[in-house]
């Protein structure tokens, strides 16, 4: 195993909250999808959207609703996340049979 790999296993182990993202693990098989969770902590409507790297939207919302969370299905796989708060480039792992959920707040 190499260091790289174990830093990946520790991080999906213990669970890492980085610049207000989560990161849990849930059981998976090959074909489960991780989520992309966003939670609008910003006490008024906000818009929340979530991209693929080369820019193609994949979810989002017009207007979430103030203490809303949206969350979408996604497979392993980085995305960027784009809210008030700023686009947020987020990795949801498969590691070890596992895939990932990531929230991130939007403000």
């Amino acid at each position: 195993m190499t260091t790289t790999s174990r830093v990946a296993a520790g991080i999906a182990t213990a669970g890492l909250i980085v610049a207000g993202a989560v990161l849990t693990a849930t059981p998976a098989t090959a074909a489960t999808k991780g989520n992309i969770s966003i939670y609008n902590n910003c006490g008024r409507p906000a818009i929340t959207t979530i991209h693929r790297l080369n820019g193609d939207m994949i979810a989002g919302t017009g207007a979430a609703p103030a203490g809303s969370r949206f969350s979408y299905p996604v497979y392993a796989g980085t995305y960027q996340v784009r809210v008030p708060a700023g686009a947020r480039n987020v990795t949801v792992l498969n590691v070890s049979g596992k895939v990932h959920t990531v929230s991130v707040k939007a403000c």
